[in-house]
């Protein structure tokens, strides 16, 4: 230190070396304070996770011992054969003979009705209370659990347990049937329960696992120096400590860190000298960084463009000077769907190409990012038709898929514009009215450009207030379900329904879907509706015996959540799985087809069925067709409707037919309005009709006796 005193003194004015001093002195004792607090907190959140994962590995040794014992438990032959009388050669064959000798579990009980032990695997010389000496008093509390429980849905319950100098997991569950093919035992039933040792090989798994020290469990006191947590029986009284040397990884970093610090803080002290040295040096610098900095707080930092604060301060200066503007505001078509299928990056990317693509296009123009997917493009003083021209010439820079990485992707561009002579409009006024046009480029089918005109003004006020009031319904929860009848080719019968959303407005009645839908997939309420659509169906056509269709917008089936989601909506309603059909459109096939292969695997492995909807609209139903496990085709209307009066249709329609059962795939023929269309399907071998020849759609009641036929 002495020495850096030194070098200070030489290159720095004495008025500046003992504050300079003090303040480096504060710094690194700052510096020194902030590293020890940190790594103490880094010490504590290791050991925090630690303790999470080793309480987390013990619950789910329990769960996992509750999940053996549930198959057996809850079984129509369990309850024939040991639930009122009792079988030990089918108890030794059939229940033993896996979860003791291949499952290793040490102890299997089998309780009367009075909680006397018929059965010990262990022990053929058993007492009424073997059971009970060998497991403990958390077992016998637990017998009192299950014995509490309601009979439905097979009582349960697990934890663990102190027998002898060893803790054991088990669990005890009421013997039932699974189906009502066999009633169940009246009075108490008897209880079925399992029970392993907690032994040093299950702790040597969770020190290799999880990556823990010295994991062992401690019957009396704690060891001092080690980390522990309680095991606790079913009454929340400790029966044992789990203890473990944690990693401590805050203290080593310490121990490497100090030194190293130290050093730097040598070098500091003698190099803060020529900091004031160059002080003239870093005004420049900081000059240089507020230029960077207004730079970016004008500026999109992704596309390089101004961003909307900009384009506000550029139509203020064209407004007050009075000067004629034409503004184009659009929305990149497509553009969500495709950062949802082919990631971030990809839509960072894709951001970038479109930016270069206006410049090109727009030439000499005013580009701003406005947000998100949104661009504009502000002309000062054009001439007549300069507008429109510029709208066609981005229409045309975007007609070409963008080449983002390996993949092609193909996106549009919905431009509405407004133009003034004198700009009269504020900037807030002007930005609204060219977003005004642009939403109804968006209404007219997007990927075109429209001009403002205060007529649009009603139209777009009542489409947000539609979109409100469904954002409302969709809280709400007032979407319903209406349902098609789905028929038997051959005998006529109702076997599925089609779930349709349906949304009656409070004010303007019913809203057609082709009105209602666009406007949740822009506003994002499109997966709410697909969910809502998703659990009223399963609850309400469960108890007709009906399959069920139900559609997925592309939405639903990028989003992540979908897997969870349809596994709680089958779990919450207890519908069959096998009797629920999702369908999908040829589109989702169109873009990363490999993954979309994975999505429909992992839907698939719930037990559900696959469709491909509206086959033979899309461009590569064929050549996917191998790479997809679907279960059914279902052909679109627009095949069926010309089959009176084109007979080569009919041709068209049995090759489908036949490349369907090549792979094997059930086929649906969807649209049928006239019994010669149903007739023809049926001889081509179409196994399901749809269409409004077997009725149009009707709420779920309408489905619990009715029988159509073809």
């Amino acid at each position: 230190m002495a020495v850096a005193v030194r070098l200070l003194r030489v290159s720095v004015p004495r008025q500046y070396l003992w504050p300079l001093l003090s303040l480096l002195s504060v710094c690194f004792g700052f510096i020194f304070l902030l590293i020890f607090l940190s790594t103490r907190a880094q010490d504590a959140q290791q050991l925090e996770r630690e303790r999470q994962a080793l309480g987390g590995a013990f619950a789910t040794a329990s769960a996992m011992v509750q999940h053996d014992l549930q198959d057996y438990a809850k079984w129509d032959d369990a309850v024939r054969h040991i639930g009122s009388s009792f079988d030990a050669a089918w108890m030794d064959d059939n229940v033993v003979a896996y979860l003791g000798r291949t499952q290793g579990y040490s102890d299997i009980f089998v309780l009367g009705a009075d909680d006397r032990t018929l059965y010990s695997f262990k022990d053929r010389k058993i007492a009424a209370n073997t059971a009970h000496l060998r497991l403990g008093a958390n077992f016998v509390r637990s017998i009192a659990e299950v014995r509490r429980l309601p009979s439905e849905g097979s009582p349960i319950v697990s934890g663990f347990t102190r027998s002898g100098n060893q803790v054991m997991v088990y669990a005890t569950a009421a013997v039932v049937p699974l189906t009502g093919k066999i009633a169940a035992p009246r009075g108490p039933t008897r209880l079925l329960v399992i029970a392993r040792h907690v032994d040093e090989a299950f702790l040597a798994d969770l020190t290799r696992e999880l990556n823990v020290h010295d994991v062992r469990l401690t019957l009396g006191n704690r060891t001092a120096g080690m980390d522990a947590i309680a095991i606790k029986g079913r009454s929340g009284e400790r029966i044992a400590w789990l203890e473990w040397r944690s990693h401590h990884p805050g203290a080593s970093l310490r121990q490497h860190l100090v030194p190293a610090i130290l050093a730097v803080g040598f070098v500091a002290f003698v190099a803060a000298g020529l900091i004031l040295r160059r002080g003239g040096q870093s005004i420049e610098a900081l000059r240089a960084s507020e230029l960077i900095a207004r730079h970016l707080s004008d500026h999109d930092t992704l596309t390089e463009l101004p961003n909307r604060r900009a384009l506000g301060e550029r139509l203020g200066e064209l407004v007050a000077a009075r000067q004629g503007l034409a503004l184009l505001f659009l929305d990149l078509d497509g553009f969500k769907d495709a950062n949802d299928v082919y990631g971030h990056s990809a839509g960072d990317l894709l951001l970038k190409e479109a930016a270069g693509r206006l410049k090109a296009a727009a030439g000499e123009a005013f580009i701003a990012r406005a947000g998100g997917d949104e661009f504009a493009v502000l002309l000062g003083s054009p001439s007549p038709g300069v507008a429109a021209a510029t709208c066609e010439a981005i229409l045309e820079a975007f007609s070409t898929p963008f080449k983002v990485g390996a993949y092609s992707i193909a996106i549009g561009a919905s431009i509405g514009y407004f133009e003034s002579d004198t700009s009269c409009d504020s900037a807030e006024e002007l930005i609204r009215k060219a977003d005004v046009a642009m939403y109804a480029a968006k209404d007219a089918g997007r990927n075109c450009a429209r001009v403002y005109h205060p007529s649009l003004d009603e139209g777009h006020e009542r489409r947000q207030r539609l979109e409100q009031d469904l954002k409302r319904a969709v809280e709400d929860e007032e979407i319903y379900v209406c349902y098609q009848p789905i028929v038997d080719a051959q005998s006529g019968e109702v076997v599925a329904v089609e779930a349709l959303a349906r949304w009656s407005h409070p004010v303007h009645g019913d809203v057609p879907p082709d009105v209602f839908i666009p406007i949740a997939e822009i506003s994002g309420l499109i997966n709410a509706i697909g969910r809502q659509v998703l659990l009223h169906a399963c609850r309400e056509i469960r108890e007709t015996g009906l399959d069920l269709a139900v559609n997925l917008s592309p939405a639903q089936f990028w989003d992540g959540n979908l897997y969870d989601e349809v596994q709680q909506v089958l779990e919450r309603t207890r519908f069959p799985p096998e009797r629920l059909e999702l369908e999908i459109t040829e589109s989702l096939l169109l873009r990363r087809p490999q993954v979309a292969a994975a999505v429909i695997d992992r839907l698939r492995s719930l037990g559900i069925r696959m469709a491909l909807d509206d086959f033979g609209t899309g461009f590569a139903s064929i050549a996917y067709l191998q790479q997809l496990t679907i279960d059914r085709l279902k052909i679109d209307r627009s095949f069926l409707a010309p089959l009176e009066s084109e007979p080569d249709m009919r041709e068209v329609l049995v090759s489908i037919v036949g490349l369907a059962k090549a792979y094997h795939l059930e086929v649906c023929a969807e649209g049928i309005e006239t019994p010669g269309q149903a007739q023809l399907a049926r001889l081509a071998g179409c196994g399901r009709l749809q269409g409004w020849l077997f009725g149009r759609p009707q709420a779920a009641s309408a489905f619990q006796t009715v029988v159509l036929r073809a």
